[in-house]
């Protein structure tokens, strides 16, 4: 395949990733709805305030916040995938959000000044960023003194069943493809001491993570699946009809356990963590630092 075939297969693929997470829209409302406002509640955020959401995907939690802030407030949602964004900008239009903007940004490098917002939020996007060390530094240094960090990452594997149960069941199906790009580590900062110290390194001030339990429900198996998303799909199209009905048999057996009479519910858990730039010092003080 050339470069260019390639190019485009690779713009395609994010396209229907980003189609498909759309649609599951109402659906990460409902499983995540009560955290995504501690979220929100953490972040402090105040009306006429400036927000930067990174890592924002289709943008669920900053319409949130660009309703919480108001028409003088402001938020820009970040996210390497146009495509996720351009999702992200159209609901925000249904919605009459004229107060929210986006923009294609890497959390790395981000190309804002500093000082610039009251906070920055972030939903299930940092745990993501190869390096989390150089965005909180940048985070912290485009957050104005004394804005806060808020973020929520997944807890530990052992923690969340459903979130794992579809790879540890696909691992006993398909080979390991040679050659594969690695994924990024979901469970990077599902470590509540780790996370912690991370936020430290990068100099926030008052550094707090909050282990906040969930049940996940799901109304049936086929929604379930639905969330396990795209790598799913794409594992079960390489199967064989009969291979592929087996796999599909040994994984309703597996989610059975946490059958009930409304559905399909598991326990989950997160991580909300939260850290302040220190306020800058008044000019006396920093002239007597100096000294």
């Amino acid at each position: 395949m050339s470069e260019i075939e390639n190019t485009g297969a690779l713009l395609q693929q994010e396209k229907q990733q980003a189609t498909a997470w759309d649609r599951l829209t109402e659906l990460r409302q409902q499983l995540y709805s009560a955290v995504t406002w501690q979220l929100l509640a953490a972040a402090d955020l105040q009306l006429g305030d400036q927000i930067l959401d990174i890592a924002a995907g289709t943008g669920d939690q900053s319409r949130l916040a660009a309703w919480q802030v108001g028409p003088e407030g402001s938020v820009l949602a970040t996210d390497i995938s146009q495509e996720m964004l351009e999702m992200a900008a159209r609901r925000a239009e249904q919605e009459g959000l004229s107060n929210m903007t986006t923009r294609v940004m890497n959390a790395e490098q981000l190309d804002l000044p500093e000082n610039r917002y009251d906070a920055v939020i972030s939903r299930f996007g940092l745990m993501l960023i190869p390096n989390h060390q150089q965005a909180l530094a940048e985070i912290r240094r485009v957050l104005k003194p004394g804005g806060r960090l808020a973020t929520l990452v997944w807890s530990k594997p052992e923690h969340n069943p459903l979130f794992t149960l579809d790879e540890a069941i696909l691992a006993k199906w398909l080979a390991p493809e040679e050659g594969k790009e690695p994924q990024a580590d979901v469970f990077s900062l599902a470590d509540a001491a780790l996370f912690a110290s991370r936020l430290k390194q990068a100099g926030f001030q008052e550094v707090q993570v909050q282990v906040i339990p969930l049940t996940l429900h799901f109304p049936s198996f086929e929604v379930l699946t639905a969330w396990w998303g795209s790598s799913w799909k794409k594992a079960l199209a390489k199967l064989d009809s009969e291979p592929r009905r087996r796999l599909l048999g040994e994984a309703r057996q597996a989610v059975r356990q946490f059958e009930g009479p409304q559905g399909i519910s598991a326990p989950a858990e997160v991580l909300l963590g939260v850290g302040t730039k220190e306020e800058r010092a008044p000019l006396k003080q920093e002239k007597e630092m100096d000294r």
